[in-house]
């Protein structure tokens, strides 16, 4: 009787895969049959007379395989096993967010769709999510507490194939410390006025000073320039209406700060 799969499992792998053959025809128990898979050729072992086989995946092989066993001088039909290559992270948008419940980024590189873990340096496991396909997915950072200087880690994810090389920026995330705002000097002036100091911490990669009317509400950005990571330097915004008290806040990746400052014009 010629050899005959009815399936293989796993159907994907790497070189060095345990890969289990069922069918039927392969010989007696512990006699080696010749496995295929494309062009390369191994001795499989009939773990179950006739009907099962145990064979390594070879090396040399890459992408999608016909695997196919040969008895004697007959070879059955094919199944299809699939290579998996290690995958790799090209960039992480976005690649920076606060260190307590950071929202998800999105991965960028390839072999992602087959991804089984994703890393995020020193912070830890992240959460894999939604796969838009295998070049692009999801994935939730870990909390990571950061106290005053962002912190940068490596993001790698794992799948049957090995694990993302670091290759530097582009698969780099930072955590950022929610900045605090402590004092602004002077608190009264008029709308267009240079030099208001904003006294806090973790004043990083601000991207917006706001002064913000409660009553409308009615937001009106400032332009600023960090003399350090604990003072900003601020214009009070031109637009800003005169006899009113303004909430002051600082944003930057890790968050806003609150509560907001005063600022009366």
């Amino acid at each position: 009787m010629a050899p005959f799969i009815t399936s293989i499992s796993p159907t994907q792998g790497t070189a060095g895969t345990s890969v289990t053959i069922t069918g039927t025809g392969f010989g007696a128990l512990a006699s080696t049959p010749v496995v295929h898979f494309g062009n390369t050729s191994v001795n499989g072992t009939v773990t179950v007379a006739n009907t099962q086989i145990s064979v390594t995946a070879p090396g040399g092989c890459a992408g999608q395989v016909n695997v196919s066993v040969t008895v004697g001088s007959s070879t059955s039909n094919s199944k299809a096993f699939f290579y998996v290559a290690a995958p790799t992270i090209g960039a992480v948008s976005a690649n920076a967010g606060p260190d307590t419940s950071p929202p998800a980024s999105t991965l960028y590189g390839s072999g992602l769709a087959a991804a089984t873990a994703v890393t995020f340096g020193a912070a830890g496991a992240g959460t894999l999510g939604t796969v838009v396909s295998d070049s692009q997915r999801s994935a939730t950072p870990p909390s990571f507490a950061v106290t005053g200087v962002p912190v940068t880690v490596n993001v790698t994810v794992t799948n049957p194939g090995g694990t993302s090389p670091i290759t530097g920026a582009a698969d780099q995330y930072t955590y950022y410390d929610q900045p605090t705002a402590t004092g602004i000097s002077p608190s009264t002036g008029s709308p267009g006025d240079t030099g208001v100091l904003i006294t806090g911490t973790g004043f990083y990669d601000v991207s917006a000073v706001t002064f913000t009317d409660p009553a409308g509400p009615t937001a009106y950005p400032a332009s600023f320039a960090a003399s350090s990571d604990i003072q900003l330097i601020v214009t009070v915004p031109s637009g800003a209406p005169t006899g009113t008290a303004l909430n002051v806040t600082v944003t930057n990746p890790g968050g806003t700060t609150t509560p907001a400052l005063v600022f009366t014009t």
